[in-house]
């Protein structure tokens, strides 16, 4: 079962921006080649920081109107939303290492 929930825009709020942890939020496509092949290393991060960080998934063709308020350009976007505000993004092919480097400082900080 995958770690990372598809969350919507009537659920954004109360999943990402007021969560009480950091979200990792992963604008995504199904048609996009790195989205997929980025995934694994997403489902590892998942389970090493669950509790720490939570990890969702935003479809950006279902879901236009959220890709738009966050200026996603393309896909996979990632963006950290702590206390909801966006902290941090990146984008493209991510590795489990990338992931590890941009993940730690956010793991069990102080909220």
């Amino acid at each position: 079962m995958s770690k990372l929930k598809d969350v919507t825009t009537n659920a954004f709020e109360a999943e990402v921006l007021k969560s009480n942890i950091p979200v990792l939020v992963d604008f995504h496509a199904v048609w996009c080649g790195p989205c997929k092949a980025s995934a694994p290393a997403l489902e590892d991060a998942a389970r090493e920081f669950e509790g720490e960080i939570a990890f969702v998934k935003v479809d950006v063709d279902q879901e236009p109107a959220l890709a738009q308020q966050y200026d996603v350009q393309g896909v996979p976007t990632f963006i950290i939303i702590k206390n909801g505000q966006p902290v941090e993004r990146f984008q493209g092919l991510v590795s489990r290492g990338k992931l590890a480097t941009v993940l730690e400082p956010f793991a069990g900080a102080e909220q």
